[in-house]
C-alpha cells in the first residue's frame, strides 16, 4: 500500500516523459506512414512541380505538393502545420476538394508564415467559389513572400473573374516585373488589355508570349489577331488568326477572330462561314452571334441578323452594350419589314 500510494503521489519519470515519447515518435511514425502511402499511391496526374512554375497550360492554379517545411521539430505548432498541410495538398491533388479546405485551415492557422499554405489554401478556397477568401490567402502569402510570383498572378486572374480589370492588371504587372519574360503572364496581361479595349497594349503583349514561347502558342496568336483587327489591321491580324487555327483548328474563339478579320477586309460570305463553323463547335458565345448578326445585316439578311442579336442578348444578358444592341434589333426589324425576303427560306 505504502509502495502504491507513493507511485500515485509522486509522478515519476517516466510518467513526465510520456507526452515527450509521444510527440516525437509516435506523431512522427504517421507522418512517415502517410508519406510512405503517398509515395507509393500517389493521386493520378498530380503535379510534380514546385510552387513557381506551372504545368496546367495556362492555368497555374492547380495544387502542388510541397515538402515538409520543419523548423524546430519541438514547435508543436509547426509539426501539426507541416502534417495538415502536406495532408491537404494530397486530398485537393485527388480532388477532395472540400476534405482539403479543412486540412489547410488549420495548417494556416498553426503555420501563418508560410506562404505555400496561405497559397494552396486559396487555390482550394478559389476552387469551391469563395472568391473573396481565396483573394485574402493569396495576400496572405504575399505577406511572407512579396516575390511569390504564381501568388501575384492568381490575384490577377480572380481579379478579372471577379470583373475587377484594372486590378487584375496591376497584380500581373507586378508578377510580370519578377518574371519578365514568363510566356504566361504575358499572355494574360495581354487579354485583359483586351478586355479594356487598349488593343495596342494587347496586341504588345500577346506577342511577346509567342515569341517567347515558340510557334505551338495558339492562344497569343489569336489574342495577337483579335487585337489587330480591333486596330484595323486585317490582313495582318487574319495572317496571325491562320497560324493559331493551324495549331487548334477546333478553336471556336480562333474562328470569331477570323470572322472578325474577314469582315473587316469585306469579304463577308466567307466571315459568315468562319462564324457558322465556331458556332457548331461551341454555340454558347454570345460574341459570335453579335459578329454573325453584323455580318447578316451587311448582306441584307435582316430577318437572321435579328434573331443574331437576341440570341447574343438571351446568351450575355449583362452584356455592356445592351441597350445599342436593343436599339440595333429595332433599327433592323424597321429594314426587315420595309425589305421582306423575296423568300421564306432561312438563309444564314
Amino acid at each position: 500500500m505504502q509502495i502504491k500510494r507513493i507511485f500515485s503521489n509522486q509522478p515519476s519519470i517516466i510518467r513526465r516523459a510520456m507526452p515527450w515519447v509521444t510527440l516525437f515518435s509516435v506523431f512522427p511514425a504517421i507522418i512517415v506512414v502517410n508519406l510512405l502511402f503517398l509515395k507509393y499511391f500517389p493521386a493520378p496526374n498530380a503535379p510534380q512541380t514546385d510552387a513557381l512554375q506551372w504545368t496546367d497550360g495556362l492555368n497555374p492554379n492547380h495544387i502542388q505538393p510541397q515538402s515538409l517545411y520543419i523548423y524546430n521539430t519541438r514547435d508543436t505548432n509547426q509539426l501539426f502545420g507541416n502534417f495538415y498541410y502536406t495532408l491537404g495538398t494530397q486530398l485537393a491533388a485527388r480532388g477532395q476538394i472540400t476534405s482539403a479546405e479543412s486540412m489547410l485551415g488549420k495548417a494556416a492557422k498553426l503555420t501563418p508564415s508560410n506562404p505555400y499554405v496561405h497559397m494552396n489554401y486559396g487555390i482550394v478556397l478559389e476552387a469551391l467559389q469563395k472568391s473573396e477568401e481565396a483573394l485574402n490567402q493569396y495576400q496572405e502569402a504575399l505577406k511572407y513572400a512579396p516575390k511569390l510570383v504564381q501568388a501575384h498572378y492568381s490575384i490577377g486572374l480572380l481579379q478579372d473573374k471577379l470583373g475587377r480589370i484594372d486590378a487584375g492588371v496591376t497584380s500581373l504587372k507586378k508578377a510580370l516585373d519578377i518574371e519578365p519574360n514568363n510566356n504566361f503572364i504575358n499572355y494574360d496581361l495581354g487579354v485583359l488589355y483586351a478586355k479594356k479595349g487598349d488593343y495596342p497594349n494587347s496586341a504588345i503583349f500577346s506577342k511577346k508570349a509567342f515569341e517567347g514561347q515558340g510557334d505551338d502558342f495558339a492562344e497569343a496568336y489569336n489574342n495577337y489577331g483579335y487585337a489587330l483587327a480591333q486596330m484595323g489591321c486585317y490582313t495582318e491580324a487574319l495572317e496571325a488568326v491562320e497560324r493559331s487555327l493551324k495549331l487548334k483548328p477546333d478553336s471556336a474563339a480562333t474562328l470569331d477572330s477570323k470572322g472578325f478579320a474577314l469582315y473587316g477586309l469585306g469579304r463577308y460570305e466567307e466571315a459568315l462561314a468562319a462564324y457558322n463553323e465556331a458556332l457548331k463547335i461551341d454555340p454558347t458565345i454570345g460574341e459570335v452571334y453579335l459578329h454573325l448578326g453584323q455580318t447578316q445585316e451587311k448582306l441584307k439578311r435582316y430577318e437572321q441578323a435579328v434573331k443574331s442579336y437576341e440570341t447574343y442578348l438571351q446568351l450575355t444578358p449583362d452584356a455592356a452594350d445592351k441597350s445599342q444592341v436593343q436599339a440595333k434589333i429595332a433599327e433592323v426589324r424597321k429594314k426587315w419589314i420595309a425589305n421582306p425576303p423575296s423568300s421564306s427560306k432561312s438563309i444564314k
